[in-house]
Formats: C-alpha cells, structure tokens, sequence
C-alpha cells in the first residue's frame, strides 16, 4: 500500500515537474499546466491513472490558504477604506454577472440552483492571468491595470459568500433551503465573531509570543496551526473550511505580522493550490468535449461578451471615460480559477449535474486560453471616438467628442 501511494506520488509530482515547466517557457499560466496534468492522470484518458482519493482531501487544503492569503491582503479597516470605489464596482460586478448569466442558465432549461451556480462560477476572473499578461504588456500601472487587477482580488472576497450560500442550494424544497441558507448565515455571523475575538484577543499576543523566539520554525508552524484551527472551526459549524481561513487571514491583515504570515504560507499555498487544479483536471472527461465543444465554446464567447458589457458599464457609471471602462472590461473577461472551486463545491453538494458541470468548466477554460490575447489587444479607440449612449435612440452608437480638460490625478 505504501509502496503504490509512493509510485503514485512520483508519478503526479514528475508529470507535474515535466508538464509546468514546459509551459512555463512557453510563458503560458502554469494553472493550465496543472490542468492538463489532471487531464493526463485522470480516469478518462488512457495512461497511468492517479487515484483522485490521493489528492482530493490535500487538494482542497490548496482553497484553503487562497482564501487565508486573501484575507490578509483584505482586512477590515482596508475593506471600510475601499467601501466607495471597489468595494461598490466589485460587488455590482460579480452580483450582475451572477444574476444575469443566472437568469440565462435557467431559461436554457437549468434548475436555479444549478442555474446560480454557473452564475456564480462566470462571475470569477482570473487575478493570475490577468496581472502576469499586464505586468508584461507594461500596463500594470495604467489606470485600466489597477482597476482590472485590483477588481479581480476583489472577486475573491465576493466569492466567500458563494462558499457559504453553494452547499445548502442541494436541499430539495424551496422552504427548507430558506431555512438551511438562513442557518448557514446565522453560522457564518458566528463564526465571524468567534474567530474575530478570538483574533483580537488571542492571536495577536501568540504572535508576539512567538515572534519574541526569533525561530523562523516555530512560526511557520504558528501561521499553519492558526489557518487550520480557523478552517476547523467553520468546518464544525457546518460551513466551509475555507471561509474559516479567510476570516483568520482577514484578522491577521490587521496586524505588523502580516507580510512574514504571507511569505511564510505562500509555498504551501501555491503547492497545494497546484494539487487543487490537479484534481480539477481529473473532472474534465475529455470524451464527451466532441458533444459538447459547440456548448462550450458558445459558453466561453457568453462568458467574455456578457463581462466585458457589464464590467465597462459599471466601471462607466462609477465615472470612468469609456475608453478606459472598455479596457477594463476586456481585462476582466476572461473566467477564473476560484470559478473551480466554486463548481467544485456545486458537484460535491449535487447542486449541478455532471454534463452541465463538464460545458462550464470547458468554457471557463476556453475562455482561460483567450484571455492573454484579449488583454494583449485592449487597445484604446481612435482618438475622439468614444461609445456613448444617444438620447432618445435607445441604442449605442459612436460619437465624436470635443477633447476633455485636464483631470486631477486620483487613485485611478
């Protein structure tokens, strides 16, 4: 028994080793790599299989320390700070893209669970792909870069609801998901507050104590105990391990430890989040992608169309020129890694059904392998052209604008 987990480990971490730096040279996001890995060792191709038991319980670890990373990237006093600007074009992002890829999903025939699903798994963005292409182009720092990236890290924070609200939509009836949804809050409030005072009170001081013994060991055990006993503690109230370690990173964020915390997490984060996407990439069947390529590629062109007109009228609206909007919109299309885990979670509560499941997870991919060239083209609209809403038309159309005064330089 040994002896084949250890065959089983060497096979996963040498095609993964093998795998990732090809792509890595090719400059193509190593979460794909993972992917294919997955795709590769998976029980629907043909080839050395990995058994999913092995990875999927590691795997989801691979959430957890996302979602704890996040949080100290988010703490309370910064999210109070942002509430005017990303806090309100964020959450009006991922909410439209939700309600209204929902309401599709579920005219195409999906029950709404299923349908809220989708939804929700298209309102995610890929923070990964979307900062190494514009780091690249040099546009990290254009005011379309920060409004692009800085949105997508806030998806995240967005998403941990969706965690909380995913596993009760498989109740049946409509009254018991009410009352299962409603406990599920009424939890998540607790768990807030417990790991909150706990955080306040208990947390702090540990890591004083620690870092007081100056033993680089003794604190990353520290930072690993903290995340885990915070993933137990919602896990026992019935929630999600990972809305756990984001309110423990959250409460972290706020303190002077907060930057040793994150280099001190970040390699198992990204090992485990490699296993994740791993285990992602054993779901796709790659049999059934000739019945359903036409669903998917179709799913993936919704997908990049319906953000990109969301996402700039939103960012429009909030008072942002046009071309600047649309330029965000283009960065902001493309679907998201969290997106998996969020479909992930919908399969392991039966929420949404396999064949449904496999044409969003193609399309989210589709859209994945699309998304270095459309952020590579956001290019600009000819000089005094900008799309503008004509009154009493009702329609879009392109209208030559007078130049614009100078504005004052803000954050964006």
């Amino acid at each position: 028994m040994l002896e084949q987990a250890l065959v089983q480990m060497l096979l996963l971490l040498g095609a993964t080793v093998l795998v990732v730096l090809v792509f890595q040279r090719l400059k193509i996001p190593s979460s794909l790599g993972y992917l294919l890995v997955g795709v590769l060792l998976g029980a629907h191709t043909a080839g050395p299989v990995i058994e999913n038991d092995y990875i999927t319980v590691i795997a989801e670890f691979g959430i957890v320390f996302l979602l704890f990373t996040i949080g100290l990237s988010f703490s309370l006093p910064q999210i109070y700070a942002l509430r005017h600007t990303i806090l309100g074009l964020g959450t009006a992002q991922v909410a439209l893209t939700t309600l209204v890829v929902g309401v599709f999903a579920w005219m195409m025939g999906l029950p709404a669970p299923a349908a809220f699903v989708v939804g929700a798994v298209f309102a995610q963005s890929s923070t990964s792909i979307i900062t190494k292409q514009l780091l690249e182009q040099g546009e990290g720092q254009a005011r379309h870069g920060r409004l692009g990236t800085t949105m997508s890290v806030f998806q995240d924070i967005t998403a941990v609801p969706f965690v909380v609200i995913i596993p009760v939509l498989g109740v049946a009836a409509v009254h018991e998901v009410a009352g299962a949804l409603g406990m599920a809050l009424a939890k998540a409030l607790l768990a807030f507050f417990i790991v909150l005072l706990s955080g306040r009170f208990l947390l702090r001081p540990l890591f004083h104590l620690v870092a007081e013994r100056r033993s680089a060991e003794l604190f990353t055990l520290t930072v690993l105990f903290v995340s885990l006993v915070s993933a137990w503690t919602t896990k026992t109230l019935g929630l999600s391990m990972a809305f756990g370690a984001f309110l423990a990173g959250m409460v972290l964020g706020d303190t002077e430890f907060r930057h040793q915390v994150e280099s001190t997490i970040r390699p198992f984060r990204d090992v485990l989040l490699g296993l994740f996407f791993v285990s992602i990439g054993m779901l796709i069947e790659p049999s059934l992608i000739p019945d359903i390529w036409l669903e998917s590629l179709l799913g993936a062109v919704a997908l990049l169309v319906i953000k990109l007109l969301l996402v700039a009228s939103i960012v429009h609206v909030s008072g942002v020129d046009w071309q600047t909007a649309l330029r965000t919109g283009m960065v902001l299309a493309v679907g998201g890694e969290f997106g998996f885990a969020l479909l992930a979670i919908g399969l392991e509560g039966n929420v949404i059904a396999s064949q449904p499941a496999q044409i969003v997870l193609n399309a989210v991919l589709f859209s994945m392998v699309l998304a270095p060239i459309l952020i590579r083209f956001n290019q600009p609209l000819p000089p005094g052209f900008s799309v503008d809403l004509v009154p009493g038309r009702g329609r879009v159309a392109m209208c030559q604008r007078p130049p614009s005064p100078p504005r004052a330089r803000g954050m964006w």
